[in-house]
């Protein structure tokens, strides 16, 4: 899962930020970082991967996004300010990896990046545990997003969560959570009285008009 604000330094550019990027129908990525870089890799990805899938005939693996992810991104040396947590479910099993903008990868059984990955992932440490439902773990994300969201200026909004099985994908969002929801519409048009305005300052300065001539 991820939350849905992008930031242009400490402006709020996008409340609708799409961050978590589908690579194929069992495998997804959830991307911080750079929005366009994120959009671009996470295109890459999905067009190769849906070749291979045509070529050989078989689903992708897991591995295969992050293998191709990692070469990608390590050929620029962090300069695609790209960085991914890819997850999926393959004939294999499920799984989960991190992948660094300069190439650096981490099979993890719990992951969280970007600004609010401090926050989030004190709430995973706290109720990971071996063996979880689909709906406990769906239950933790969704705290570890709003621990996110909640802790750092740059996340928030709203966010949106996949669920992958063997058997099927569901994705739901966008979710806003309570302290997200705005508590009452803001005024647009700004109305005072003539005189309302107190003038603390007055200033009055001549100036003699001079007019030329030129024959």
């Amino acid at each position: 899962g991820a939350d849905s604000r992008a930031t242009a330094g400490n402006i709020i550019a996008d409340k609708h930020c799409e961050k978590v990027h589908l690579l194929t129908e069992s495998i997804y990525a959830c991307g911080a970082g750079t929005a366009a870089d994120l959009d671009q890799v996470t295109k890459m990805l999905s067009s190769s991967l849906r070749l291979l899938e045509l070529n050989t005939g078989k689903k992708a693996r897991v591995i295969t996004a992050l293998r191709m992810a990692k070469q990608h991104l390590f050929n620029y040396m962090g300069y695609v300010g790209a960085y991914l947590l890819i997850g999926g479910v393959d004939p294999t099993g499920p799984y989960l990896y991190e992948v660094s903008a300069n190439g650096t990868t981490m099979a993890k059984p719990f992951a969280a990046e970007g600004s609010g990955s401090y926050a989030a992932i004190s709430a995973l440490e706290k109720g990971f545990k071996t063996g979880m439902t689909e709906e406990e773990a769906s239950d933790l994300v969704q705290k570890a997003l709003m621990a996110g969201m909640h802790g750092d200026n740059a996340s928030g909004n709203s966010y949106n969560l996949v669920v992958i099985t063997p058997k099927k994908t569901v994705f739901r969002g966008p979710i806003v959570p309570d302290f997200c929801e705005r508590p009452e519409t803001i005024e647009t048009d700004f109305k005072f009285k003539a005189g309302s305005t107190t003038v603390l300052k007055r200033k009055e300065i001549k100036y003699e008009v001079v007019e030329s001539m030129e024959h």
